[in-house]
């Protein structure tokens, strides 16, 4: 329980007027105890303190339908004018260049493993091994950075798609 006060010392307590204490108690603001027509009632301020929380919380998680509207037409109006400054893109024309680049990607990854482990066996030392791994992994990671999408790219994502353009004449690896 926490401290018993009157009207006035209540009013002081949380900032508002005696008169905006006894509307609050229409709301439901909890009195420890009851005096009688022209004297001051007891509060619990503990528990007042408690209602004016809880009071507050449910504002704040009450939304008319207005408001809502007001909201989600805010929303609308943001994304517009972001998509209008480019800031953003949808879907429908991220998605096709995505697709292509990753069946690019795809595409050359496949083709490495044969050509290294021919370079692979005719390369002396784990450390040249290492680094002609590295340097097709950096070769592919350059691929995708530099990565242009082609006409195609509208329908990637299906198998027919073409990968970007695979010129392994030995610019990976190490000479041997």
């Amino acid at each position: 329980m926490g401290k018993l006060v009157n009207k006035r010392e209540l009013s002081e307590i949380v900032g508002v007027s005696e008169r905006t204490l006894t509307s609050w108690q229409k709301d439901g603001l909890p009195i420890a105890g009851r005096a009688a027509r022209g004297a001051s009632g007891q509060y619990d301020t503990e528990k007042v303190i408690a209602w004016m929380i809880a009071r507050q919380v449910g504002k704040v998680e009450e939304e008319s339908p207005k408001d809502r509207l007001s909201r989600l037409q805010g929303d609308k109006v943001e994304i517009e004018i972001s998509e209008k400054l480019k800031e953003l893109i949808p879907v429908s024309e991220i998605e096709p260049a995505w697709f292509a680049m990753v069946a690019s990607a795809r595409s050359f990854l496949r083709s490495q493993p044969d050509r290294l482990a021919q370079l692979l066996e005719v390369t002396d030392g784990v450390e040249a091994k290492r680094d002609l791994i590295a340097e097709t992994f950096d070769d592919a990671l350059r691929k995708l950075a530099e990565y242009e999408p082609t006409e195609d790219a509208d329908e990637a994502g299906n198998e027919d798609v073409q990968p970007a353009s695979e010129d392994d004449s030995g610019s990976v690896g190490r000479e041997v």
